[in-house]
């Protein structure tokens, strides 16, 4: 501990303490509207230190530019010899202006920062001084100290929209890969104190001299408003830890404590894996039970061309859903696996009750070969009687690498020609019956089941709508994954694959539902000679902020100029170089092979009604071979300035077909003519 502590304070940049006190005493924001802003910045310390007043930042938009009180461009962009570029800056300092007035804040309109990609940057500005008269600057002793800053995101009090609704500061924590914002301090404590593992941001030193020629520095910051939407997306907590506990902690790095018992990571992965893809099968069996059912001419082969489409997709959910099942409830599914429920209890037994429950029959007769529906016997594949034996028989010997290792689809092709190279049985999660229905086995797993949540986690489903009536309702098979979550047991989830971005950015969203997004920056300073009783020290917060989305209506403009070719005709788009490599698998070549004999006609009556209606029969797929049937990818090299005007020529059309939905044609394209720039020179203009 240093008992010979120095007292130090921040106070607001010190050129602009020349000739007011208008200027709280927190750090300042400073605007600047090009990339050249810390060119500007020195030019502007070195010539007049008082000037930055005019570069205080103040609100404004696209429309009503912050222009009337702009810093002139003091850049020496011609040399000048020093003793000229002396006298001129003596003369300058010798009119002693006082610092312009601080832009009067907006109580109903909080200052907005905007991006760089909109032609902006925010530095954030302050003066370290010791705390006795006159107000002296600290000098930094050596490496034990430091300082920095800190963003803090002012946030409600409580998450209860009932409860306390005060905004109060939360820090920006770093533990490892966690990030969070987490509360700074307890109702009625002060905020001016820094969080354990809070984020220091750098500052860094800008020497200047004063208008007697006295050495100064002046403590600067870059404001990263890019990591807005990072800042946006961090989970909230609203526990306060003391940064004594904090320090407490750190000796003790191997004290860590344990998480907290948890089923959403595995659930999640279940939903993700298994309940998602099979929710959009349903989707898409409703779909085209919904385009099939109103064609005059919808034939048995369309039908069994669906539903051999939905098999395929239906064996890799399963295959899924059974390793789910091995890896985090192991009792159900050695029940699975035995067909048998014996020594399973509870949710374990009401969940192999409703796998058990969930059979196919109704579409076995569409599964069969169109030419011969009424055959019992040799046709095709057999349907597994449940889904639990559709599980087991996924899992036989061979059946993943079969799945895994095949490079065609499974067509009528290959399925009429009784490949073996396929599962030895069919069991779609969702498909066609005769009367061109969407049915499946997710009727049996959801019948009786009547809980949509599961109690003490939070992050699992929501109440699933009624099911309409003629139709399948894919959000009730929520119910069954309350079940499945019902049958995990709460434990530790630090070796099970982390929740997925998307899920922590909408807990994110629902936690801060209604917030405008405000910011202040405080500056710091730590002395790691001093003890307990001298913590580190922290500024008053800067103005409240709030940070522009890169798509922000308010924005400033960037000016982007995208060079297209100037003579487009074939004898000069030929003379252009095509550098630009794809390199494609044979898979991926035998795509885009079958993907080159489409038209625009093709695909347009995919689409329509009979009698316009035209099938697209892609074949059971295959990658390209060459001569002697051997398999090989390509290389493709294109022409980038045809692409370019490709994708100007696509963005056009796309934008005046969506016009009808989003009426925005009006606000999208102003073109303004150029005389002669022509596209051949010599060229009769």
């Amino acid at each position: 501990m240093n008992p010979a502590h120095n007292r130090i304070a921040w106070q607001p940049p010190r050129p602009l303490w020349r000739g007011t006190t208008s200027f709280s005493r927190a750090p300042q924001l400073l605007r600047f509207a090009s990339d050249e802003f810390m060119e500007q910045m020195i030019a502007t310390l070195d010539e007049d230190p008082a000037a930055i007043s005019r570069l205080v930042a103040k609100p404004e938009t696209w429309h009503t530019p912050m222009a009337e009180n702009e810093s002139s461009d003091l850049i020496q962009r011609v040399p000048i010899p020093a003793p000229v570029a002396n006298t001129k800056r003596r003369l300058r300092l010798g009119i002693s202006r006082p610092a312009s007035p601080p832009p009067a804040p907006a109580p109903e309109s909080p200052l907005k920062l905007y991006q760089p990609a909109h032609m902006r940057h925010y530095l954030v500005a302050g003066s370290l001084t010791c705390a006795v008269p006159g107000l002296p600057e600290h000098i930094l002793a050596g490496s034990q100290e430091r300082v920095g800053y800190v963003i803090r995101r002012l946030l409600p009090a409580s998450a209860s929209p009932s409860g306390d609704q005060t905004k109060v500061e939360f820090a920006f924590i770093q533990e490892g890969d966690e990030q969070r914002w987490q509360r700074v301090a307890d109702a009625g404590s002060s905020e001016n104190v820094l969080a354990p593992g809070e984020e220091i941001l750098p500052l860094f030193r800008l020497p200047h001299r004063d208008e007697v020629g006295r050495a100064r520095g002046l403590w600067t910051g870059v404001i990263p408003v890019g990591r807005r939407d990072d800042y946006h997306a961090k989970p909230v907590d609203r526990t306060v830890v003391a940064l004594a506990a904090g320090q407490q902690a750190a000796l003790r790095p191997g004290a860590r404590a344990a998480p907290a018992p948890s089923k959403s990571a595995r659930l999640t992965r279940f939903k993700m894996e298994v309940a998602e893809p099979w929710k959009a099968m349903i989707r898409a069996a409703a779909k085209a039970s919904d385009d099939l059912r109103a064609s005059s001419s919808a034939t048995a082969r369309q039908r069994f061309d669906f539903n051999l489409q939905f098999q395929m997709q239906s064996w890799l959910i399963l295959l899924d859903l059974a390793d789910w099942l091995e890896a985090y409830l192991p009792r159900v599914w050695t029940a699975v696996k035995a067909s048998s429920p014996d020594g399973l209890s509870g949710n374990e037994f009401t969940l192999f009750q409703r796998l058990e429950a969930a059979h196919a029959s109704e579409l076995v007769v569409p599964m069969r070969d169109p030419a011969n529906q009424l055959s019992t016997t040799g046709n095709l594949k057999p349907m597994a009687p449940s889904l639990v034996s559709a599980l087991s028989q996924v899992r036989a010997a061979g059946v993943r690498e079969m799945l895994e290792g095949k490079t065609t689809h499974y067509a009528a092709v290959g399925a009429l020609a009784r490949e073996a190279d396929w599962p030895p049985f069919h069991f779609p999660l969702a498909g066609l019956d005769t009367a061109n229905m969407a049915k499946g086995p997710f009727a049996g797993v959801i019948a009786g089941l009547t809980e949509p949540q599961i109690e003490g986690d939070a992050a699992v489903v929501e109440t699933p709508a009624a099911i309409p009536p003629g139709g399948p309702d894919p959000e009730a098979l929520d119910k069954f994954t309350a079940l499945v979550g019902r049958a995990l047991p709460a434990q530790s989830e630090a070796d099970v694959q982390p929740v997925p971005f998307a899920l922590k950015l909408r807990d994110s969203l629902i936690a801060t539902a209604g917030d405008d997004g405000l910011f202040v920056i405080r500056f710091v300073h730590l002395n790691r000679d001093c003890g307990p009783l001298h913590p580190p020290t922290l500024s008053e917060p800067t103005e409240k902020f709030r940070m522009a989305s890169f798509f922000d209506p308010d924005a400033p403009v960037r000016p982007i100029r995208i060079t297209l070719p100037l003579d487009t005709s074939p004898a000069g788009l030929r003379k252009y170089g095509r550098g630009t490599a794809f390199v494609l698998s044979d898979m991926l070549c035998g795509q885009v092979q079958r993907a080159k004999g489409l038209g625009l006609v093709d695909l347009i009556r995919q689409v329509l009604p009979a009698p316009l209606h035209k099938d697209l029969d892609m074949g059971n797929g295959g990658g390209c071979k060459g001569s002697g049937e051997v398999e090989i990818g390509m290389i493709c090299s294109l022409s980038i300035p045809i692409i370019t005007i490709c994708a100007l020529l696509l963005l056009i059309i796309i934008v005046m077909l969506l016009d009808f939905i989003f009426r925005w044609l009006p606000w999208f394209i102003l073109c303004l003519p150029i005389p002669g720039l022509k596209g051949k020179k010599g060229a009769t203009a």
